[in-house]
């Protein structure tokens, strides 16, 4: 495959642009756990969500407030938020969070399982001004609803893609967490999805946090990743679905002669460099299912533009998490101790390393 030159260029520069963004950090992305809530009980979930929630969730009038707070405070034509959960949908007084997003003109997503869209509540959200929607399908129905935990939710799920499909909304992509069961799958979802209108899907493998960390059956053996990475980078030689785009998610560092075959843009965790999040007790972090450890403040009582901009210093400088086997690697620069979210409290490194998995060209 040729790979066109500004894709190359963007590769060479990418070491430049890595260090501008991380001095500057700008906030582009802000994940807002809108709840712990959730209609289903997936059996990877890394928040471990249920119907029920064990936090002092922020009321409704603490997230409006925090709406108007930032479009005084950052530059929203530049700031995409980006609900997610749990289950967004499940959020009781949602309506009343969405008339927040609209009244203050913010760009605003949603990731979301499906289950409890439908054409109304489409309606309600694209009144709202909805920019950007991510459904996740996990296979096909049987697999679906087995790492999902309910019967049905394939079903809700398909027709929540060939609803959003068809609708108005800029920008949708579909996810799926590929594991032993659904690995041999793959080909029929990528017909599945180009057949419901699907345009752009990014495959996610499924690592060791949350409830995954207690069942390995989950995990992809290393033969099985490399068969994962394989199939993307078929995908993106041409295998594909006409006009389906296929991508691996920015979850992990893979080695270079590796990463871009199935990325786009080489690996960067811009967690805490660009991206932030307000978990659904007001606390402040990078993407949502980092470590607890790791939050910043809280938004019932420190201001976050301050803790943004004089925060996140282990974020920007992760020279902490160069220990064991990272202290002689050779992929450092790059990799700097992989993906946030991968971070093992209790070991004191990642959980993951995929520098093993692939010989070096």
């Amino acid at each position: 495959m040729t790979v066109p030159i500004s894709r190359r260029m963007r590769r060479v520069l990418h070491p430049l642009y890595r260090t501008l963004e991380t001095r500057v950090h700008p906030l582009r992305y802000l994940f807002i756990e809108i709840t712990r809530r959730c209609n289903l009980t997936c059996r990877h979930c890394g928040s471990d969500c249920t119907t029920e929630t064990p936090f002092q969730e922020l009321t409704t009038g603490e997230w409006l407030a925090f709406f108007d707070y930032v479009s005084t405070r950052f530059d929203t034509r530049r700031l995409m938020l980006v609900l997610t959960g749990g289950e967004p949908l499940c959020r009781p007084d949602l309506p009343r969070i969405l008339e927040g997003l609209r009244k203050n003109r913010l760009y605003w997503g949603m990731v979301t399982n499906g289950y409890a869209l439908t054409e109304e509540r489409l309606a309600l959200l694209n009144q709202a001004r909805l920019w950007s929607v991510t459904v996740s399908l996990d296979g096909l129905e049987e697999s679906h609803d087995w790492l999902r935990g309910r019967t049905g939710s394939f079903q809700r799920a398909l027709a929540s893609i060939r609803l959003l499909a068809a609708s108005p909304v800029p920008m949708m992509d579909v996810v799926t967490c590929v594991n032993p069961r659904n690995l041999s799958e793959l080909h029929e979802v990528a017909a599945t999805l180009r057949g419901a209108g699907v345009r752009k899907w990014r495959l996610f493998s499924i690592f060791p946090t949350g409830r995954a960390a207690l069942d390995s059956s989950l995990l992809l053996s290393d033969d099985q990743f490399r068969g994962l990475m394989t199939f993307i980078a078929g995908m993106r030689s041409g295998q594909a679905p006409e006009g389906l785009d296929v991508e691996y998610c920015c979850e992990a560092f893979l080695p270079p002669h590796v990463d871009r075959t199935v990325r786009e843009d080489p690996y960067f965790c811009r967690a805490g460099i660009c991206i932030g999040s307000v978990l659904c007790d007001g606390s402040i972090s990078a993407c949502p299912n980092i470590s607890r450890s790791l939050i910043q403040g809280n938004i019932r009582t420190d201001d976050f533009r301050t803790v943004w901009e004089k925060g996140f210093s282990r974020f920007r400088d992760r020279t902490w998490m160069r220990t064991g086997e990272c202290l002689e690697c050779t992929h450092w620069s790059r990799c700097q101790g992989n993906s946030m979210h991968l971070w093992d409290d209790q070991r004191g490194r990642t959980a993951r390393c995929f520098h093993p998995v692939f010989p070096e060209n």
